[in-house]
C-alpha cells in the first residue's frame, strides 16, 4: 500500500510540477550551494512579449519544468523593479544567465526560445 501511495505522489508531483522560482537572487545563491545546483537567472520586465511566451508556454511544459527544478535554482528578476547584480547584463528581455553555485557565469542566452531550443540550452548548461 505504501509503495502505491509513494508512486502516486511521485506521479502527481511530475504531472503538476511548476518552476520553483527563488524569492531573490541571494536566496537562489544560498539554495544553489545547499542543493549543489546551478542558478538560472531570468532577467525580464513587465509587458515583455517574449517573457510572457516563456512564462505561459515554455515554462508550462512539464519536461522544461522538471529539467529546471532538477538541475537549477531559477530566479526571476525584473530589470525595472529588482536589483540586478553586477555582471548580469542585458540588451533586451528575456536574458538568461546561468551560474555555478559560487556565482561564476557559465552561460547566457538572450531572448525567448521554443521548448526544444530551451531544452537544448538547459542541457548544455547543466553539464
Amino acid at each position: 500500500m505504501s509503495k502505491t501511495v509513494l508512486a502516486l505522489s511521485l506521479l502527481a508531483s511530475y504531472l503538476f510540477a511548476e518552476v520553483k522560482w527563488a524569492s531573490s537572487y541571494d536566496a537562489a545563491m544560498t539554495q544553489a550551494i545547499k542543493e549543489k545546483k546551478k542558478v538560472m537567472v531570468m532577467l525580464s520586465r513587465e509587458g515583455c512579449p517574449a517573457c510572457e511566451y516563456m512564462n505561459d508556454i515554455v515554462f508550462e511544459e512539464k519536461m522544461v519544468e522538471n529539467e529546471i527544478n532538477k538541475y537549477f535554482v531559477p530566479v526571476y528578476l525584473d530589470i525595472h523593479k529588482d536589483f540586478i547584480p553586477e555582471g548580469l547584463g542585458y540588451i533586451g528581455t528575456p536574458t538568461f544567465h546561468f551560474l555555478d553555485s559560487k556565482g561564476k557565469k557559465i552561460g547566457r542566452h538572450d531572448g525567448g526560445a521554443n521548448v526544444p531550443t530551451f531544452m537544448g540550452i538547459l542541457g548544455k548548461m547543466k553539464k
